[in-house]
């Protein structure tokens, strides 16, 4: 494998300070973040019966769904859909490729379409510092396109990015220092404690760039928020509601990956932030 020296990292310092610079997309005026829930979390019910299932999150009470997949239906379906039910979109996950230069019109033609502000790319991977840097690249050659279509793009981790490190430098760090605060910093927080790491740090070296946050139990696990499994360290939930509701956090959006056959899961999230004075 090869390595990214320590001097090629602290040589990009200056590129990474005037990318931070950038300003940001414009934003709301501050409120609680709304409560929204990953499609993925229902999947296999949503391939069976979208309506049904959408009909089911809204009558659990969520507000917002994010789409893993669009089900073979257009942007105009899809927006009806969610408008008779009285859901809002609070974003998509779209591979990588979506948002390169041949795709990035399609993209964004689409999703303005249905009516949806945030498309985020749900998994990289590259074996080198470098390769990061250039996914980096991807984005911000894409950003300023998706921004005068009234989008934001992000990035959703797993864990390897904070696992894997290059001379002590993680892959996330590698990224984000890398980019500008437009891109959305999609911090999947169940996925960074289990990779045995801190999401309220992270969240506070990266301010106001969790615009969407993941909520997520520690993976694999019961799937359940606030319930990580006897013996296993959970998420400080406390510590991500206060760092999420002084920043800009828009969105926290249930994610949970143990039962897609189910929609009992989704409604103990649901049950669990409404407990906790978030729904």
């Amino acid at each position: 494998m090869k390595h990214f020296s320590r001097r090629q990292f602290l040589s990009t310092a200056a590129t990474s300070a005037v990318l931070a610079s950038m300003p940001a997309l414009a934003q709301v005026k501050k409120r609680k973040p709304r409560v929204g829930v990953q499609l993925y979390s229902v999947r296999d019910l949503c391939g069976q019966d979208l309506l049904g299932t959408l009909k089911a999150v809204k009558e659990i009470g969520y507000e917002g769904i994010e789409l893993a997949g669009t089900y073979g239906k257009s942007a105009k379906e899809l927006k009806q859909m969610a408008a008779d039910l009285g859901l809002v979109f609070c974003g998509t996950h779209s591979g990588l490729d979506s948002i390169k230069p041949a795709n990035l019109s399609k993209t964004l033609d689409y999703y303005s379409e249905m009516g949806n502000t945030y498309v985020t790319v749900p998994h990289m991977n590259a074996d080198t510092a470098q390769g990061w840097i250039d996914f980096a690249k991807v984005f911000m050659d894409a950003v300023e396109t998706a921004k005068k279509a009234g989008i934001r793009i992000g990035y959703h981790n797993h864990q390897h990015e904070f696992k894997d490190k290059f001379e002590g430098v993680s892959k996330f760090q590698i990224f984000f220092d890398h980019v500008s605060p437009e891109i959305n910093m999609q911090l999947d927080v169940g996925h960074v404690v289990s990779a045995g790491d801190d999401p309220v740090a992270w969240l506070k070296k990266y301010p106001k760039r969790a615009y969407t946050v993941h909520a997520k139990e520690v993976y694999p696990g019961k799937g359940i928020l606030g319930q990580p499994g006897e013996g296993r360290k959970g998420v400080d939930w406390d510590g991500v509601f206060a760092f999420c509701e002084s920043d800009v956090t828009e969105w926290y959006i249930v994610e949970t990956e143990a039962d897609p056959k189910s929609i009992e899961n989704v409604r103990g999230c649901f049950e669990y932030l409404k407990a906790k004075g978030r729904a």
